[in-house]
């Protein structure tokens, strides 16, 4: 009697905490399905996904499909557009959710309800969890030695593909240290090309002064011709003299011709000779300032008010002016005292290339190419190294290692970062790998179709294999690729979805 009292004065809050067992629901949402009580102290319930439509409790799991949800017939199957599953408790084993439409329906389904809870209501499918999860337990020991077999060979392949993309960045540090050290040695030669062309395009002593030298010759020669032929002249007149020095009668009292005569001898006795002798001498001595000339060369220039610059003085010491167009008289001053001054007396020593221009030109052009290559390399490296590999770059392991298989009557050849042809003819070039695959595009033309194309998927297991093509669209193929590289640790959950029963144990 007390307690019938207590309970009318009991909170109503207190009330809704009691809670029937729903079939299908999990323990989790067991408190979705419990009673609430309205301002009368009736129970009721409401659809989950829409309150406004209360049932009575006995409404729940009455085979009447009442909320648009399905929300009212979680362990039914009448409501079969519903997105609420049915919980299998499944224990010994893992729970699970089955779908409406296979509960009651006369199959055990113990791929996911091993308990037979699927099948309440006919009770023909017996509780076979502990069965199965022995078998799922031998399963994933095998597969976990397996999988740890195959880890301890991808961390081979992830170091060698480490490796690879190690020996690139070594290769690329080592160029980018020649880049400015051939820079400075191309400017150096430059620089060096620059001097040797302006010593070259420099006329020297002798190319400015060679023509006063010809004048000169030519002059003497001039001189000579008619000095000989004034020579030849006096001799003749010097023997009509003598003839009549030599034919003349004294005992004629010409005084006129007496004296003549007096002073022909005279001239005779006192003739010098030599006029060949001094010509010669003359002639030889120009001979040997032009050789002297050419073999102590200078380099010099001619400024606008006819001075010569020396460039070898310029550079060495101070810079020697000279007025005015060098003649016969002062050029063989000038060339004496610049001789001296440039060869006789010591100059601080400046760099000379021992090489021509004809030299130092191959050389630049070479250490261009050079510097180009480098360049370019130095690109396609760093390119090489911004694309995506995969995780770890482990395709980097393959780039040298294609792999092959016969299969459908082809020979198939897979280069990972290359190419794909089936026997002789090209599928694709690499092109990138995205999502997880390898793209391959730009393969030669099918026959009246557009250009092959193949995508190459990786799955984890024993290889690496080519274990199936397939071409799904006209000259686009699909490879499948197996291969420890793309194994991974996984989860137990994982391994429960790729679980098979052995019925024939059961």
């Amino acid at each position: 009697m007390q307690l019938g009292k207590l309970a009318i004065f009991l909170p109503l809050w207190l009330l809704c905490l009691s809670q029937a067992h729903v079939i299908g629901v999990s323990p989790e949402d067991q408190h979705l399905y419990s009673a609430k009580i309205d301002e009368d102290g009736n129970q009721y319930w409401t659809c989950l996904n829409d309150s406004s439509i209360k049932l009575q409790l006995s409404q729940i799991n009455d085979d009447i499909c009442d909320c648009p949800d399905g929300s009212d017939e979680p362990g039914t199957n009448a409501c079969p557009d519903s997105a609420i599953k049915f919980y299998c408790a499944n224990q010994g084993h893992f729970p699970a959710y089955i779908e409406q439409f296979k509960l009651n329906d006369g199959v055990c389904d113990y791929d996911i309800c091993c308990d037979g809870s699927d099948e309440y209501q006919l009770g023909t499918c017996e509780n076979k969890c502990d069965e199965i999860h022995r078998q799922f337990e031998t399963y994933k020991a095998e597969q976990l030695q397996i999988l740890n077999k195959a880890l301890k060979k991808k961390q081979h392949v992830v170091d060698l593909s480490q490796r690879n993309r190690k020996s690139l960045i070594n290769n690329l540090e080592h160029l980018e240290r020649q880049v400015p050290e051939k820079k400075m040695k191309l400017n150096k030669l430059k620089i060096q090309m620059e001097d040797v062309e302006l010593q070259e395009d420099t006329p020297d002593l002798y190319d400015i002064l060679d023509e006063h030298f010809a004048n000169l010759a030519n002059r003497i020669e001039a001189y000579k011709r008619d000095i000989l032929k004034q020579d030849e002249q006096l001799q003749k007149l010097e023997k009509i003299l003598e003839e009549l020095s030599k034919g003349y009668n004294p005992n004629y009292n010409d005084h006129a011709v007496k004296e003549s005569i007096h002073k022909f001898q005279e001239y005779i006795s006192n003739k010098e000779d030599g006029v060949q002798k001094d010509f010669h001498d003359i002639t030889e001595f120009v001979k040997k300032i032009v050789e002297n000339a050419k073999e102590h060369s200078i380099n010099i220039e001619l400024t606008g008010n006819g001075n010569i610059n020396n460039d070898k003085s310029k550079s060495k010491s101070k810079s020697k002016h000279y007025d005015g167009v060098p003649s016969l008289k002062n050029m063989i001053h000038y060339y004496f005292n610049l001789f001296a001054q440039n060869f006789l007396i010591k100059t601080p020593e400046t760099y000379v290339s021992k090489l021509s221009s004809n030299q130092l030109a191959p050389e630049i052009d070479k250490l261009e190419e050079e510097l180009e290559k480098i360049e370019k390399t130095i690109t396609v490296i760093k390119k090489d190294l911004s694309s995506d590999y995969g995780p770890d770059d482990i395709l980097r392991a393959y780039e040298k290692l294609p792999i092959s298989n016969n299969l459908g009557g082809y020979y198939y050849r897979v280069d990972f970062l290359n190419s794909i042809y089936q026997n002789d003819v090209l599928i694709g070039v690499f092109k990138e790998y995205k999502e997880g695959k390898l793209i391959f595009a730009n393969g030669a033309r099918c026959w009246n179709g557009p250009k092959r194309s193949a995508t190459v998927e990786f799955i984890c297991g024993e290889g690496p294999a080519i274990v199936s093509v397939a071409e799904p669209e006209k000259c686009h193929y699909n490879f499948v690729i197996r291969g420890e590289a793309w194994c991974h640790p996984v989860s137990e959950q994982e391994l429960l979805q790729s679980f098979e029963i052995d019925y024939n144990l059961l």
